[in-house]
């Protein structure tokens, strides 16, 4: 009886670590083939993408400041200018019709 239960938790793992292994090529083979896509569509990789993305938040809610180089407030504000229209009334035929 104990050989049968063996041969059950052999053949059990060996299960196990042929799905593990089964999810591990599934996840590679996903992971390039997003990588190559990006790369003929001429974008950067999601996958840095959201690395990077993931960097700039811990840094910018680090509790003490930042790890590196604090934020950057290079941005410059420009107004806008405003520009009066005037209010010419359109003949009805040229209205949009819903």
């Amino acid at each position: 009886m104990q050989f049968v239960a063996w041969i059950f938790k052999v053949f059990f793992s060996l299960l196990g670590l042929v799905f593990v292994l089964g999810m591990l090529c599934v996840l590679l083979f996903t992971l390039l083939f997003g990588a190559l896509w990006s790369l003929v569509r001429g974008r950067k990789p999601e996958v840095a993408v959201v690395w990077q993305r993931y960097q700039d938040m811990a840094r910018s809610k680090s509790p003490f400041g930042g790890w590196g180089v604090g934020a950057k407030n290079d941005a410059d504000v420009v107004d806008v200018e405003v520009k009066e229209v005037p209010n010419v009334a359109r003949p009805q035929d040229q209205l949009p019709k819903h």
